[in-house]
């Protein structure tokens, strides 16, 4: 009887891990304006959000060390601490360096501009280097809001507003991706099979040289510092779609996903990850990051004030299986 007892609490406990529906955690609160937070996993397992309180200051940082459960108090980040920023991302580098980039303002009135700035951690996102900038372009706004692309040690990929780029972190120097095209400000992510899909709707198997159209495809061009793609470790591809626009944010958030390497999207499945039952304050930006092979997870905001604890940033985890 002890046996069977046990059996059936084991497989209850893997029913609930497998198809739960996880509460969102908030990691922070008292948030207004361009607030876009920013996500990545570290080698060791430590997930760090960033994002701005207020507008275009006070940015903080967060860590969690057990897959999003709880979170420490969020941080001042003390290199933009001086500047007006505009946030940006993260990406974990595969030497596991993790390297935070965001959008500084310069000038006024009219000839007011934004150029992209990086800062680089070594140890698990407790310390982090000096800032350094990429080229500026005074005739546009440089802005990134998406990870970049690790082509090798000496290439990222960085998918701007008025640019796409490849960037030697050595010279300090940028070149034209492939063949020059500019994507605009979406997210571009590699395959396992070593396809490019760029939130543009393209889809490139030959290093960027060509590129296909792909349709339909998620509206992630539309407002593409809103909207999200991500690769997953076993080739699945999915992006974030929000209902509405503007300000409002819509009434929820859920998945489109492509398990073909980007080539189709299933529509008709989408997964609903996100839906507070009235309109989320804000545009949400979510930003999703692969936990384990069963888990991801996704930091957004939601400045409705009429929520318990008022505006806020959170965390939430959904399971895989959920996609079955």
């Amino acid at each position: 009887m002890r046996t069977i007892g046990l059996f059936f609490l084991l497989f209850a406990a893997t029913t609930v891990f497998a198809g739960d529906v996880a509460k969102p955690v908030r990691i922070g609160s008292n948030v207004s304006g361009h607030i876009h937070p920013t996500a990545c996993v570290t080698k060791k397992g430590t997930i760090l959000v960033t994002y701005c309180r207020v507008e275009a200051k006070d940015h903080f940082i967060a860590r969690s060390t057990d897959g999003g459960l709880t979170w420490t108090k969020p941080e001042l980040f003390a290199p933009m601490a001086k500047l007006a920023i505009y946030p940006g991302s993260l990406t974990t580098l595969s030497d596991g360096r993790i390297v935070l980039a965001w959008n500084t303002w310069y000038g006024e009135g009219k000839d007011k501009s934004r150029f992209v700035q990086f800062s680089i951690s070594k140890d698990d996102g407790k310390t982090w280097s000096e800032a350094k900038s990429l080229p500026k372009n005074p005739t546009s706004h440089s802005v990134i809001r998406h990870p970049i692309v690790e082509l090798g040690p000496r290439a990222w990929l960085f998918s701007l507003m008025d640019q796409t780029v490849v960037y030697d972190p050595e010279t300090e120097k940028i070149s034209p991706f492939g063949n020059g095209h500019k994507h605009g400000l979406v997210p571009i992510v590699r395959t396992p099979k070593g396809t490019f899909v760029s939130g543009a709707a393209l889809r490139s198997t030959d290093e960027g040289k060509t590129w296909e159209k792909i349709a339909p495809f998620p509206k992630i061009a539309a407002q593409g510092w809103r909207h999200e793609m991500i690769c997953l470790s076993n080739g699945w591809l999915l992006a974030s779609d929000i209902d509405g626009d503007g300000i409002g944010g819509g009434t929820r958030i859920h998945f489109i996903v492509s398990k073909d390497d980007g080539k189709t999207w299933d529509f008709d499945k989408s997964l609903e990850y996100y839906n507070p039952g009235r309109m989320i304050g804000g545009r949400a930006c979510p930003r999703t990051v692969e936990l384990d092979a069963k888990t991801i997870g996704t930091a957004f905001f939601d400045v409705d004030a009429r929520q318990p604890d008022g505006a806020g940033v959170f965390f939430l985890r959904t399971s895989l299986g959920r996609f079955k």
